[in-house]
């Protein structure tokens, strides 16, 4: 027996509701790890509140203190694992885990977040974390509405970067809109 047809599209809504937030996770990390000020501020509600380390306040401002902490390093890696969603109609609630990877080079002084950074040694920072998200959808399309990063560890440690062979250019990643990620080719 197939059920009435509208549980079908209940559970079909589901999954694109819990496609499109996942999707908008990853975009988030790809905003920062391409220090890409205007897909990072489209993650977010106009009016999102924002509360993330020594950061407090609008997601709007959060984006300007965000890129201002990027650009201030040599490399940035975010990953993201176990996302759990919640939806309640037009409302959602989702908790995802992050890794997050900083290079702070050694001719950087000590900066934001980074205060304890120790100039003249290239530091590798690692943070690993939850995002725990408020979602609204508005207009058929879903943004984050508040946003709380949750720090469970970190590690500091002398970056330490074997000779391996080099890869030509069009093989690394570069944190612009030069990354072959917007290239499509």
């Amino acid at each position: 027996m197939l059920g009435d047809p509208r549980d079908t599209a209940i559970r079909l809504r589901h999954i694109e509701d819990r496609q499109e937030i996942a999707d908008k996770l990853h975009l988030y990390c790809r905003a920062l790890d391409r220090v890409d000020e205007n897909l990072l501020r489209s993650v977010f509600h106009p009016e999102s509140q924002h509360s993330h380390g020594s950061f407090q306040g609008l997601s709007a401002d959060f984006v300007g203190f965000a890129m201002q902490v990027i650009t201030g390093l040599d490399r940035t890696h975010h990953m993201l694992g176990n996302v759990v969603i919640e939806l309640e109609a037009d409302r959602a609630f989702s908790e995802a885990y992050f890794i997050a990877y900083h290079r702070i080079g050694k001719d950087r002084p000590p900066f934001g977040p980074f205060i304890t950074h120790r100039p003249g040694v290239d530091e590798d920072i690692i943070i690993s974390g939850r995002y725990l998200d408020r979602w609204e959808r508005r207009d058929g399309v879903w943004k984050i509405a508040r946003r709380i990063g949750v720090h469970d560890w970190e590690q500091w440690r002398d970056a330490d970067e074997r000779d391996l062979p080099t890869l030509p250019s069009s093989g690394r990643g570069r944190r612009d809109h030069l990354d072959p990620v917007y290239l499509r080719t």
